[in-house]
C-alpha cells in the first residue's frame, strides 16, 4: 500500500513481498519542543527501515502529544485493532520507549499482541527484532530501563513540586474560581471577575444563608460559575471548603504553608 506524505510516497514495489509493516511514532508535549523525538524524524527513519527490508508500509500510525506511560493512545489503539484483524504482520518503531515507558505494558504488547498474532517487532535505535530470541530477552531488559527513567522523572518531579509547596508557590492544576492559573505562571493570579463571587459566597455565609440559599442568592443576582453556569449547592460548597486558599493559605499533598498568592478574602 503507497502512502503519501510530506511530498513522499512510500511503496515496496517488489509485489512478491507480503509484510505489511506498521510505523508506529509518538512524541509526549515535551518531547515535541524539546527533544529530537519529532514525529518527522522518526517517520522518515522507520519509513527507510521498512523500505531497507523489502517491507510494505501499511499505514503510519500517531500519537501526537501522548504519554508513553498510558495505553489508552488512539493510534496505539488503533493499530492494535488491525493486528487482531490481521492486516498487519511487522511493527517498526523508532525506539522502544516510543512503545511504552512501563514495563509491563511493553511485554504485554510484545507477549499477549504482537507474538500471539505472529507480528515481529523491529526497534531502530537498539537494533532490536523479536523475531530472535535474543532480541526478544533484550527487548525485555530494555523495558525495565525505560519504566526506570520514566519512574526517575516522576520521581524528580514529585521532589520538585513538594518544595515548591513548602515555599507557598503554585503546583498546577485547575485554578480555584477567583483565580487564574496563567501559563508558566508560579503563582496563582486573582480573578477580577470572579474575586467579588468568592467574597460574596462568604459574606452570605457568614450571615447564616444556607447552601441553597447562597446558590439562589447567587444567581439572583447575575453572579456565575468559573464556567459561567448557573450556581448549585456543590459550587457553593466547593467555595466554602477552599476558605484557607483564599484566606492565603496553599495546601499541597499534605504541606500547608503561607501561599505566594495574594489572599482575596
Amino acid at each position: 500500500m503507497a502512502r503519501k506524505k510530506n511530498n513522499l510516497i512510500y511503496a515496496n514495489n517488489d509485489a512478491s513481498q507480503e509484510i505489511s509493516a506498521a510505523a508506529y511514532i509518538r512524541v509526549s508535549t515535551d518531547e515535541q519542543a524539546e527533544s529530537g523525538y519529532s514525529l518527522q524524524m522518526q517517520e522518515e527513519r522507520i519509513t527507510a527501515q521498512i523500505i531497507a527490508k523489502g517491507w510494505n508500509l501499511y499505514k503510519v500510525y500517531e500519537d501526537a502529544g501522548q504519554s508513553g506511560g498510558k495505553m489508552d493512545r488512539p493510534a496505539l489503539q488503533e493499530m492494535l485493532r488491525d493486528i487482531t484483524d490481521k492486516k498487519i504482520n511487522a511493527v517498526v518503531i523508532y525506539k522502544l520507549d516510543r512503545l511504552s515507558r512501563k514495563q509491563k505494558d511493553t511485554m504485554y504488547l510484545i507477549e499477549d499482541v504482537f507474538m500471539s498474532n505472529n507480528v515481529e517487532l523491529v526497534s531502530i535505535c537498539e537494533s532490536l527484532d523479536t523475531s530472535s530470541p535474543t532480541g526478544r530477552a533484550m527487548i525485555g531488559m530494555l523495558s525495565v530501563f525505560a519504566q526506570l527513567e520514566r519512574d526517575t522523572i516522576t520521581e524528580r518531579l514529585s521532589s520538585g513540586r513538594q518544595q515548591k509547596a513548602k515555599a507557598g508557590g503554585y503546583c498546577g492544576g485547575g485554578a480555584a474560581i477567583g483565580y487564574i492559573n496563567e501559563r508558566g505562571a508560579k503563582v496563582l493570579v486573582p480573578d477580577d471577575g470572579k474575586r467579588d463571587t468568592v467574597q460574596r459566597v462568604f459574606e452570605l455565609s457568614a450571615a447564616g444563608f444556607k447552601l441553597q440559599q447562597i446558590a439562589d442568592k447567587l444567581n439572583a443576582e447575575g453572579h456565575t460559575t468559573k464556567q459561567g453556569a448557573r450556581f448549585a449547592p456543590t459550587q457553593v460548597m466547593r467555595i466554602l471548603n477552599r476558605k484557607d486558599l483564599y484566606s492565603g493559605v496553599y495546601t499541597y499533598s499534605g504541606i500547608v504553608a503561607n501561599g505566594k498568592h495574594k489572599a482575596i478574602i
